[in-house]
């Protein structure tokens, strides 16, 4: 039961819009031949399409979404490695705000699926491929991993909207998850864990922009953090945070000026309830951002299913 404790603050989750990341332990790796089954609900406002990673400071974009998300670790190499699938879809509704213009206060909406995204990680540091018998025995301390993210242009859009569920192009991010594990194993009911992420996101252009021909994007770079402490053997909290910089946007080969800046600080909690079965609960809001930065909050509520 302990095990499936730990797999459940353990699952990527959907990069989102208000910069949530992609949460606490996020790739603290659960033993090998393990099948994660998520189903989660979320609430976004703020001033970025779902995860388009553009902003734009002139919409307040409400967006309400189900997304479902797919894991499975396994042994590659001698290393521990693990590929994810996620699956978005809802409803974007956006309000223009931009004042003295003869549309202000329209209003623009996308419904159906938002781009699906495949994720592969892998351990390159003290991060072994770990059965569930040599899971309670091993020790940890610091452990270095890869990965890598593609987004895929499979999501509603519309080039006539502002506002889109859908990016309408690729992006490719890669970082490396860190995390510093103080605990007698990944087992111990007050495993503490610090967690970064530093991230770099390039992205493809846009040939059917709204109001241009083509939009494209410098990289965007992103450290995340998290503060992890287990109560017992099935609750544990965390304190999130994440800084965002770059990523400035060029129309039809002009500079738009808009280089993001921005810092969001949140906080999870996590509960079990069986052997099989966990919940999570997540906050976070930007609380310093430049005119271009992300602006915003969000909940999430997370329903995790693990199979060993």
């Amino acid at each position: 039961m302990a095990v499936l404790a730990l797999i459940w603050g353990s699952m990527p989750s959907q990069p989102l819009m208000a910069d949530v990341g992609d949460g606490p332990r996020a790739y603290f790796p659960p033993p090998v031949d393990t099948n994660v089954f998520s189903l989660y609900g979320m609430q976004i406002s703020g001033n970025s399409m779902f995860n388009s990673g553009i902003v734009t400071p002139e919409l307040d974009l409400d967006i309400d979404l189900l997304v479902g998300q797919y894991t499975r670790t396994f042994s590659l190499a001698e290393r521990y490695a693990s590929f994810t699938a996620v699956q978005p879809a809802g409803r974007l509704v956006s309000d223009l705000l931009l004042p003295n213009v003869p549309d202000r206060g329209a209003r623009t909406k996308s419904e159906g699926l938002g781009d699906t995204q495949l994720t592969f990680t892998m351990g390159i540091y003290n991060l072994p491929p770990l059965t569930e018998a040599e899971y309670a025995a091993y020790q940890p301390g610091l452990g270095i991993g890869a990965l890598a993210r593609v987004t895929l242009p499979t999501g509603e859009y519309d080039a006539s909207q502002s506002a889109n569920l859908g990016a309408n192009r690729y992006s490719f991010q890669l970082g490396s998850p860190i995390t510093f594990a103080f605990g007698n194993s990944f087992l111990d009911p007050k495993l503490t864990t610090l967690d970064f992420l530093p991230s770099v996101t390039f992205y493809g252009s846009n040939d059917d922009p709204f109001n241009a021909d083509r939009l494209t994007q410098k990289p965007l770079y992103k450290l995340e953090a998290h503060l992890t402490h287990n109560f017992n053997a099935g609750l544990w909290a965390s304190l999130d945070t994440i800084y965002s910089y770059g990523g400035e946007t060029e129309t039809d080969g002009l500079a738009n000026g808009n280089k993001q800046r921005s810092w969001g600080v949140g906080a999870s909690v996590g509960v079990q309830f069986s052997k099989s079965l966990g919940l999570k609960l997540s906050y976070g809001e930007a609380v310093k951002r430049n005119d271009s930065g992300l602006d915003g909050d969000f909940a999430r509520l997370v329903l995790i299913y693990a199979q060993l």
